[in-house]
């Protein structure tokens, strides 16, 4: 059976979904300004943004050094469909420990997937699939022990895929196809259910 059928099919799939979907996240009015800051710093090091949902990112007329009790944790970013250039070696890991919500599928990001993902221990939902990442997958992967779903679909990964992907017991929808990988695809339904 030929599979570019169906990855076809799932591509348009993946499309049609992504036009009904939200694709600002300007950052939240109560957020915390340490996340704030951190990821407009992400952003300055981000290339064709000016259009993109990124634009409505900008700081807040508070200070970053204020307290503000009414602050609340980020915990969602949703850049799918942005466009956006850049790499995650900018990328504020250790200031958005509550984010559960990730998705900057479908962008032109690009260089590795840094072991410091680990440090995002509250994510339930990641996808950086339709990028340009390299690589391996980082086995700090694994030290994300809510995530749900993971997307890493159609990126120029390479190398086996972590066996501490395993230790993921929650994860119910993984979807790695189109990497260059030395591990044959169904090994990581495999690995769920053998740990």
């Amino acid at each position: 059976m030929d599979p570019l059928p169906e990855f076809k099919r799932v591509m348009s799939l993946v499309a049609a979904l992504a036009l009904f979907t939200t694709f600002t996240i300007p950052l939240p009015a109560q957020a915390s300004p340490i996340e704030a800051q951190a990821l407009l710093k992400w952003k300055s090091n981000l290339g064709n943004h000016s259009d993109s949902s990124l634009s409505s990112w900008t700081p807040s007329p508070r200070s970053a050094t204020s307290s503000n009790s009414t602050a609340s944790p980020l915990i969602r970013i949703n850049l799918t469909s942005t466009y956006v250039e850049g790499t995650l070696d900018e990328f504020p890991f250790s200031s958005l420990s509550h984010l559960m919500y990730m998705d900057l599928s479908i962008n032109i990001l690009s260089g590795h997937i840094l072991p410091q993902i680990g440090l995002l221990s509250n994510l339930t939902y990641l996808d950086l699939s339709i990028n340009r990442f390299m690589g391996k997958i980082p086995p700090e992967i694994s030290h994300l022990t809510r995530l749900t779903v993971l997307h890493l679909v159609s990126n120029e990964l390479n190398g086996s895929i972590p066996q501490e992907i395993g230790q993921l017991h929650l994860l119910n929808e993984v979807a790695l196809y189109c990497m260059s990988t030395t591990t044959p695809f169904l090994v990581i339904f495999l690995l769920k259910w053998e740990v």
